[in-house]
């Protein structure tokens, strides 16, 4: 059974990542020109910002939703990609109210379809990371 993601903001610290999530956009300042932030991203060496058509949600029943993002992608066809995935659970919360939660996300770096199979027999890496999370819900602005 998917469970909508009834929170504004999502934020994810730990492990040197900090992360944010906005399911419904509006995260953050629009600067003319760009899309609408859904999803921020930062650790030690990048700082990223992405539009809603940059973020892949997918809900998977009895677990939450696994919300992706490519961090890295090779300009060659077939290049190296990665990937940071974060789980973000079903979360009760009401305007002015946060709540806490802890989960994981996995980076994935996906070596080049081109290379040999017998020298990376695995195509995939990944890297897990025990992140804290909050759940926000903004309250409406009156018009």
């Amino acid at each position: 059974m998917s469970i909508e993601l009834d929170a504004t903001e999502y934020t994810f610290q730990g492990e040197g990542i900090t992360a944010s999530y906005f399911p419904g956009g509006a995260g953050g300042p629009i600067i003319q020109g760009r899309p609408e932030m859904f999803f921020s991203y930062q650790d030690h060496h990048q700082s990223k910002v992405f539009g809603e058509e940059d973020v892949d949600v997918q809900q998977v029943d009895n677990v939450g939703a696994l919300v992706s993002v490519t961090l890295v992608q090779s300009q060659l066809d077939g290049g190296p990609i990665t990937t940071f995935t974060v789980l973000v659970p079903a979360v009760g919360v009401e305007p002015g109210s946060p709540q806490t939660f802890k989960t994981k996300s996995i980076t994935t770096i996906q070596a080049a379809t081109y290379v040999e199979r017998q020298l990376f027999p695995a195509l995939q890496a990944y890297k897990v990371d025990h992140l804290d999370g909050t759940a926000s819900k903004w309250a409406a602005l009156p018009l």
